[in-house]
């Protein structure tokens, strides 16, 4: 008997999951119905009461099947087949698919004209087009220029893996002289290209930070934006569910942002923080102002599955006839007018398709678009600083010279370091059964990744951490086997089998250097130009180096010495060889040469007075247009980027919707009052427009 191919037993592995594991099936893919079940489709969605009538849309008879995106097969190189494997149960799982509550479609919407148009389904996006969406009598268009979330990114061990896909902008920063020099200057930068952005990518820490940057948000100008202010909008989205993180004030809130820890995690997790104690940290208990030390990070989890704001806002009201997401549709450009005042009146999109459209806003435009995104779709709008629209031919609507300046990120360095430790920690089939039965095992975590250090250099506010440790290893993103990377190839380990290699990679949180963005041409889908200056403020260096001493520290320890930490490699690399090993100038060397650029970039359409945005996140001189995401931050904060994001779009919506009822924020026209005709003619809206104007009603789908 000849042996089955790999196909063959991935089907028949596909099909003993569905057998046994008793749950709803059906195989991913774009088309309706098919796949195993062991029950009927639920039932369509209700009628919409009477407060939504004038909404109403056809309703979505849930198929439970969506576009879904697979990607490991591209990142998995020799174990692709068994990777491959584990992709299409996983993606034929229905309760991790999720695909009855999915939101997001290609299909443009029938109707043109909606209340409030969202650019951007990242971490913002979701949280703004579900509250706006609260109220029945207003229509919320979100648009996201990539594909639905996909069903493995919310699998935690295989998280990472999305980067190396097409869900990844892939952006790259121009040569520089300071920094990532190994890459000839550029830094990449990866940003998430789908429904849930980059919050479908990370590593789902969940982190306020310390409250000093907030404060100072206040202190520049920005009233209403203090820690304390904000407390109040991070309360009411936030869930913990575990009484051990002791960085909240209210558990079990009912609320939708669900934090826990990982329901898995190494026991070297634990070794760790036994270290850190002896390096008389604290060791958990971290607290707003009480931020130094080591911990188990607080993390975006629900059930061993990814949250997301997507997952956690726009899945609940997927069925709202008032909202609609439409994905896969790049936003070029805000539609503006400069009569009776400059305004926004909709955005211009291109479609998966290559179709150009162009998406009214009777109330609003909000940009969520990420610190990248948000500023290059102002620039192609023609607001932006006029000298350099100018260089690019874009023709200026509105002169505002901070767009894409304050540009700020983390900066980190990876220490590689070896311990004596044969533990072996793999995503075999009886760790895939154990997660798909109990949501738990190695699946289910990030491995030692989610142990993370706030310290404190000489460089600092005493009391203010200004370096963010965290520590990676004892995960396996592609194989079935724990000590692969150690084990083979040109990066192999000697005695492998004795030892594991871990990566501590210190974090400058107190960035002080400043870069900028611009366009690179007047083509809205060129990616724009990024100079990002690295270490252009010498103290984010010597704050990086004294961050390498520190996390060195941990192997004199007592703990670490019975695992034998030790650097893997103490030869200097080649271009740092006329450098003693050790020294700060060897560190300085090493680090402009490994730079480990964050994806924490921030304030390119900062909040200041002088800046972009006010207080309420108005674009300054444009009426109907603000902007919601970490590019409004006029300081990065101190930890992941997140948490403040997400009270960032939680106090958006609640401004918008004051703004509304006030009869404020930006309405060009009362009511849905337009100028004779229409952007799109006299006829778009199926009559004639009368010479002095025409009255609108709500918009169909």
């Amino acid at each position: 008997m000849s042996p089955l191919r790999p196909k063959v037993v991935i089907f028949l592995l596909i099909g003993y999951y569905a057998a046994s594991n008793n749950a709803w099936y059906h195989w991913p893919g774009n088309y309706n119905g098919g796949g195993f079940r062991h029950e009927p489709p639920p039932p369509p969605p209700p009628e919409p009461s009477s407060a939504t009538h004038h909404y109403l849309r056809s309703p979505r008879i849930c198929q439970c099947s969506f576009n879904d995106t697979a990607y490991l097969q591209n990142s998995c190189g020799s174990a692709m087949p068994f990777m491959t494997m584990i992709e299409q149960v996983l993606m034929s799982r229905l309760d991790i698919t999720d695909g009855c509550r999915r939101a997001g479609s290609d299909r443009p919407p029938r109707r043109r004209s909606f209340d409030y148009i969202v650019v951007g389904a990242g971490v913002a996006g979701p949280i703004l087009a579900r509250r706006l969406s609260d109220d029945p009598s207003k229509s919320v268009l979100l648009i996201e220029a990539g594909p639905e979330e996909p069903t493995l990114s919310s699998v935690p061990a295989i998280a990472f893996n999305v980067l190396a896909s097409d869900l990844n902008w892939k952006y790259t920063t121009e040569p520089q002289a300071s920094a990532c020099l190994k890459q000839g200057g550029r830094c990449s930068w990866a940003r998430g290209k789908m429904v849930s952005g980059s919050g479908g990518a990370n590593g789902m820490m969940y982190w306020r930070g310390h409250p000093e940057p907030y404060d100072q948000w206040a202190e520049l100008g920005n009233p209403g934006w203090s820690y304390e202010e904000l407390v109040p909008y991070w309360e009411r989205a936030e869930n913990p569910v575990n009484r051990n993180l002791t960085t909240f004030r209210r558990f079990d809130t009912g609320n939708p942002l669900v934090i826990d820890h990982f329901p898995h995690k190494p026991a070297f997790a634990d070794e760790i923080l036994r270290a850190a104690s002896e390096l008389g940290y604290r060791t958990g208990g971290l607290r707003e102002r009480e931020h130094t030390g080591f911990a188990v990070a607080p993390v975006l989890v629900k059930d061993g599955q990814r949250g997301t704001t997507s997952r956690y806002y726009l899945r609940p009201a997927a069925d709202r006839t008032n909202l609609r997401v439409l994905t896969n549709a790049v936003v070029t450009k805000v539609l503006t007018r400069k009569h009776p005042h400059k305004h926004a009146y909709g955005v211009k999109a291109v479609l998966k398709d290559g179709q150009e459209v162009e998406l009214l806003a009777d109330r609003e435009v909000i940009l969520s678009a990420g610190t990248l995104g948000s500023p290059q779709i102002l620039l192609n709008s023609g607001i932006g600083p006029k000298d350099d629209l100018a260089k690019v031919g874009v023709p200026l609507f509105h002169d505002l010279p901070q767009v894409g300046r304050n540009l700020q990120n983390h900066v980190s360095i990876g220490l590689s370091v070896t311990i004596r430790d044969n533990f072996t920690e793999a995503l075999t089939l009886e760790a895939l059964n154990q997660y798909l039965r109990q949501r738990s095992g190695p699946f289910a975590s990030t491995g030692l990744t989610q142990v993370t250090a706030f310290l404190e250099t000489k460089y600092g506010k005493p009391g203010v951490p200004d370096i963010q440790a965290f520590i990676d290893g004892y995960s396996s993103y592609c194989v079935k086997h724990g000590l692969a990377e150690e084990c083979s190839g040109s990066h192999a380990i000697g005695n492998c089998s004795q030892r594991r290699r871990l990566n501590l990679r210190p974090t400058v949180v107190t960035t002080r250097s400043r870069g900028y963005m611009t366009l690179k041409s007047n083509d809205p889908l060129d990616y724009p130009l990024f100079y990002p200056n690295y270490f252009s403020d010498e103290r984010d260096m010597k704050v990086l180096i004294e961050g390498i001493k520190k996390l060195l520290e941990l192997m004199d320890t007592p703990t670490m010495k019975k695992y034998d930490m030790r650097l893997e490699d103490e030869t200097p690399i080649k271009e740092c060889a006329n450098h003693t090993f050790g020294s700060d100038a060897y560190w300085e060397c090493y680090i402009r040469q490994e730079t480990g650029p964050e994806n924490h970039q921030a304030g390119t359409c900062r909040m200041a007075p002088d800046g972009v945005v006010d207080e309420r996140l108005r674009v300054r001189g444009v009426k109907n247009l603000r902007v919601a995401d970490a590019s409004i931050f006029p300081v990065l904060t101190h930890a992941n980027t997140m948490a403040p994001v997400i009270v960032v779009a939680e106090k958006a919506a609640d401004m918008i919707a004051e703004d509304a009822k006030n009869g404020g924020g930006g309405e060009a026209y009362p009511g849905r009052w337009r100028p004779s005709g229409g952007p799109f003619g006299p006829h778009y809206y199926g009559h004639a427009a009368p010479s002095h104007g025409s009255w609108h009603g709500p918009p169909r789908y």
